[in-house]
């Protein structure tokens, strides 16, 4: 029964990221990821958490080097066209619960939490309580809460993501193969689905170089800079943070 369960949330992840385009069989002849961040954007935000003020405060493992990230590009904003998309985060070795709260352009807010597996890697986050409207911009923070009495000691990730609707785009995007969908979204900077789409197709695909190569251009892109969380593991199934 676990086992089945566990199917059902793989493929219910990879639907999400890639909206079922995962189904269709991989082509390995595809041009490199080159990403063209828009260079209309551009807000407040932090996408690496801070360190905690005393040590005995910290809720991240002491053997870990890398701080919570968000993985997103330097502008702290993300683009997608989905109404349902994923965050991504490098999440480092916790046994803390997370809490992922998006806040619409009135304020209203929305939140999911998680328990942490305890391992430290990449995961991909649904927005599963409320869905983005286009042309709207919502604020989201990712907690590690690490004393629920005292959130002060939280470790806090945030940016912004935008949900728009290239129509120039359509025609491309339903002629192309995922991995050709990759390169069409990150050449137009729509970050978000490019970076959910290379990782379903990565998650689907785990021994293919091309694709791990992809993953590592994508991230190391100049106006994104994430080169060293490239070499992290994606985390799925059991080992990736599981809805409370």
């Amino acid at each position: 029964m676990k086992i089945l369960v566990e199917h059902r949330m793989k493929k219910k992840f990879l639907a999400a990221t890639l909206g079922l385009s995962f189904l269709i069989p991989f082509s390995s002849a595809e041009a490199r990821i080159k990403f063209n961040a828009p260079t209309n954007l551009g807000v407040p935000g932090r996408r690496v958490a801070g360190g905690a003020r005393k040590q005995q405060d910290s809720c991240i493992s002491r053997g870990e080097l890398k701080p919570l990230t968000a993985l997103v590009p330097k502008s702290n904003v993300g683009l997608t066209t989905a109404a349902n998309p994923v965050l991504f985060f490098y999440i480092p070795q916790t046994s803390r619960p997370l809490e992922l709260v998006v806040q619409d352009e009135n304020q209203k807010s929305f939140k999911q939490t998680y328990k942490s597996s305890g391992k430290a890697g990449i995961v991909g986050l649904p927005l599963t309580k409320t869905s983005l409207k286009v042309g709207s911009s919502y604020r989201w923070f990712l907690s590690v809460v690490c004393n629920p009495t005292e959130r002060s000691n939280d470790r806090v990730v945030d940016g912004t993501i935008k949900r728009i609707q290239p129509s120039e785009l359509l025609t491309k995007l339903n002629n192309a193969t995922p991995t050709q969908r990759v390169n069409i979204y990150a050449e137009a900077g729509i970050w978000q689905d490019s970076l959910a789409t290379l990782a379903a197709l990565r998650l689907s695909n785990p021994n293919n170089a091309q694709l791990k190569s992809d993953w590592t251009t994508l991230l190391s892109a100049e106006s994104v800079g994430l080169r060293p969380e490239s070499t992290e593991p994606l985390l799925q199934g059991r080992e990736a943070p599981q809805p409370n």
